[in-house]
């Protein structure tokens, strides 16, 4: 019998497997759409070999739409200046794993799909990771084992699934993300003035693994304005008013200082390798340099690097990012909003609705608490505002700029909030066999000889001693619900799963 986490690990990778087949399948029996967008240029002097062909048919139909620029980038570096939209720290990690892999698989295969075989075994790990920490997140914030269960379960089979498994950076930066939020949640180890500067670390690699990253620095943020304002402030309006000598105050207001001094060198670190990419940016496109790029990559319409001819490169704050995204995919305030969008307005309804009702809801519930700015309550729980106000602003930016068929996995990549709900919507009862001295002695059957740990029954009573004997059955798959909203979030998860 697996415990929640060993169950939560197994689905994480049996359903990235399910994913990868499932995409070799559809991938060989429909046409691919010619959409005009980017493609990589092959190199002409570059040998296929059947291994070659064999990873293409397996794995091709990854290699699709932004794909196409993160192998790109992998391979060849930013050759071009419509690349500066994708972070590196992805790529990076997909080309020294390639490295490493191409001496191994160099003899049978080429560079090109061994770094197509790097992507997917780098997702696939980081996946798996990024589900134990999402675990270890809810049960921190819910404090719930079974909702956080269900929350994980239902990540991994999140309607953006196979961005998740494709060459895309969407694990890493969930991952990065929810890694900051559970650090900003740690009480214990390498605090300085009760701020986590270990939290500084997954913060920045998530700002160079997707651009919104750098909202992630709000939950840093707020737990220190948090603490001094919970913490610190009390203990010195405490200690003022008990201490007889009034001329120690500079001494109490140092805890207040340390803070701010902790705060600023944990948003400076996590900032360095932000600005180093941006730096870096500069100095290949808007500094006049020989490109030294073979010939197939240079037949090309898009702006080499060393023209210096990009007008981003003349802004007093030169950031490649906005203009990019402007020039290339005509990303801006209500550009989207066109009649021929209607068909992706609707794909991403979804889940924004559901986002934007929950947030709602609990901004209206919660009044009181939100103009508290999620401070102590003793009515309340404010431990949601942060996560809340996070997923909102996301999704409000979603609406009015981003192309809105991607607000699909940059929601369920970046927040928790949508798989928190969806838990929490899910009435699923305990299964009719499960009971406590089925579980236990299937418990002693099996050799451990002790009762199945208190906080780890709830888990075995909603999966089932079946269940909790396989490495990818699921109450989310094999579970009758009994209700419309269960049924409609399962119904969602699975049958986004067939249609990709």
């Amino acid at each position: 019998m697996y415990t929640p986490r060993q169950k939560i690990l197994w689905f994480a990778f049996s359903s990235r497997v399910f994913i990868l087949f499932l995409q070799a399948v559809t991938n060989a029996l429909v046409p691919d759409h010619d959409a005009n967008v980017f493609i990589s240029p092959e190199d002409p002097t570059l040998r296929k070999t059947k291994g070659d062909v064999i990873v293409d048919i397996i794995l091709g139909g990854i290699k699709r739409w932004d794909a196409q620029y993160f192998i790109h980038i992998a391979q060849y570096g930013y050759t071009y200046e419509n690349c500066l939209a994708f972070s590196p720290l992805f790529p990076l990690i997909v080309r020294y794993v390639a490295y490493i892999l191409n001496s191994i698989l160099g003899s049978f295969l080429n560079f090109h799909s061994v770094l197509l075989i790097s992507a997917t075994l780098v997702n696939l790990l980081i996946f798996i990771k990024s589900a134990d920490v999402l675990h270890r997140l809810s049960i921190r914030i819910l404090r719930s084992e079974c909702r956080a269960y269900k929350s994980v379960i239902l990540y991994c089979v999140n309607p953006a699934s196979i961005f998740f498994s494709a060459p895309y950076s969407e694990s890493l930066f969930a991952l990065m993300s929810f890694y900051v939020m559970y650090k900003c949640t740690e009480n214990e180890t390498l605090r300085f003035a009760s701020i986590d500067i270990t939290s500084s670390l997954p913060a920045a690699f998530s700002m160079i693994s997707r651009s919104n990253g750098i909202v992630n620095l709000g939950f840093i943020l707020y737990a220190s304005f948090k603490n001094v304002i919970e913490r610190t402030l009390p203990e010195i309006v405490y200690k003022y008013k008990t201490i007889k000598h009034r001329l120690i105050l500079p001494f109490l207001l140092l805890p207040l200082f340390t803070s701010c001094v902790a705060l600023f060198l944990t948003v400076v670190v996590a900032l360095i390798p932000y600005v180093m990419v941006q730096t870096y940016n500069y100095f290949k496109f808007c500094i006049h340099s020989d490109h030294n790029l073979p010939e197939f990559l240079t037949s090309t319409e898009y702006l080499l690097p060393g023209t210096a001819e990009s007008p981003w490169c003349n802004s007093s704050l030169p950031m490649s990012y906005s203009y990019i995204q402007s020039h290339y995919w005509d990303v801006g305030f209500l550009k989207y909003y066109k009649i021929k969008q209607i068909p992706n307005f609707i794909l991403a309804s979804p889940i924004i609705f559901v986002i934007l009702y929950h947030c709602l809801s609990y901004i209206k519930n919660n009044l009181r608490l939100c103009c508290r700015l999620g401070l102590k309550d003793n009515i309340n729980d404010p431990v949601l505002f942060v996560y809340i106000v996070h997923v909102l602003f996301l999704c409000i930016f979603c609406i009015l700029y981003v192309h809105i068929q991607v607000s699909t996995r940059l929601l369920a990549s970046a927040s928790p909030v949508l798989y928190w709900i969806c838990s929490s919507k899910m009435n699923v009862g305990p299964m009719p066999t499960s009971d406590q001295n089925t579980i236990n002695e299937h418990f002693r059957r099996i050799g451990i000889g002790k009762r199945i740990p208190s906080h780890h029954l709830s888990i075995a009573n909603l999966e089932g001693v079946e269940n909790m004997y396989s490495k990818w059955k699921t109450f989310i798959i094999s579970r009758r619900m009994p209700d419309f909203t269960s049924i409609l979030i399962q119904y969602h998860t699975n049958s986004s799963h067939m249609l990709l």
